[in-house]
């Protein structure tokens, strides 16, 4: 009983783990990095925190010795005591150090620059919804919505039109600030198709909650059939005239209607 309660809860928190918005579900080489990077320091961290409660209870529950010992203005530091002290403070530089180079590598591997990108999006954030512009030859604009190709690198401009905010789409990559002034540059990749929904993780006001964006990945042939639809210029209107002038000679007019109403 008590190993399929602990299935159920393990499959339960798993789940939690998963989503269109989740860090912990990833789905692109800088998201993987940043979710190997949490994963060994929630290890590291949770193995530390068990010695500590280890040592305490250990101190906690050692019998002493009845006698007492008399109470000195300078003792001496017992020699077991300097032991513990200089191993706890080798055991923390050596965590320390490790988990820092291990940091630094992941951001390395989020930050990293590589070959050209296959497509360059800029994002200018508002109060409160995103701006993006595809750029380059028949460039396009949407609003609250990306849609990149599966397997490509992305890079997208942030820079914003009013106040701080930041861009995060947990599924594929950190989070990175839009700040007056400044621009920065983030490249994303969708190892596969799919939906994934970012938000805006820094406070701007207040609609600030209803600030979503979402990244929609296709494979690389529907992308670029897409890409041309929304390049290509507006339909002309002239067969909406043409509709509703048939419309109009179809509807009664309006005496006819009155007589017939009369009638």
């Amino acid at each position: 009983m008590a190993r399929l309660t602990a299935a159920a809860g393990g499959s339960a928190l798993a789940s939690r783990c998963t989503g269109v918005q989740s860090a912990l579900d990833p789905h692109g080489e800088q998201a993987d990095a940043l979710a190997v990077l949490f994963w060994i320091f929630t290890a590291v961290l949770g193995l530390v925190w068990l010695v500590t409660m280890a040592g305490l209870f250990f101190a906690l529950t050692r019998r002493r010795d009845s006698r007492g010992e008399p109470a000195q203005a300078r003792p001496a530091v017992k020699r077991q005591v300097r032991i513990a002290f200089a191993a706890m403070l080798a055991s923390t530089v050596i965590i320390l150090s490790g988990l820092t180079v291990l940091s630094f590598d992941g951001q390395r591997m989020v930050f990293r620059d590589g070959a050209g990108a296959a497509v360059t999006i800029s994002v200018i954030g508002h109060q409160w919804w995103w701006q993006v512009r595809y750029e380059g030859k028949n460039g396009f604009e949407t609003a609250n919505e990306i849609r990149i190709p599966v397997g490509s690198a992305v890079d997208i401009k942030l820079t914003t039109g009013d106040v701080i905010h930041s861009f995060w789409i947990p599924s594929l990559a950190g989070k990175l600030d839009l700040i007056p002034g400044k621009s920065n540059e983030l490249r994303i990749q969708a190892d596969k198709p799919g939906v994934y929904r970012g938000q805006c993780a820094e406070f701007c006001g207040q609609q600030h909650a209803h600030m979503a964006i979402f990244v929609v990945a296709l494979e690389p042939s529907e992308f670029e059939r897409w890409r041309a639809k929304q390049a290509a210029p507006a339909r002309p209107m002239a067969h909406l005239t043409k509709q509703q002038n048939v419309v109009a000679s179809a509807a009664p007019s309006p005496s006819a209607a009155l007589s017939e109403h009369s009638r």
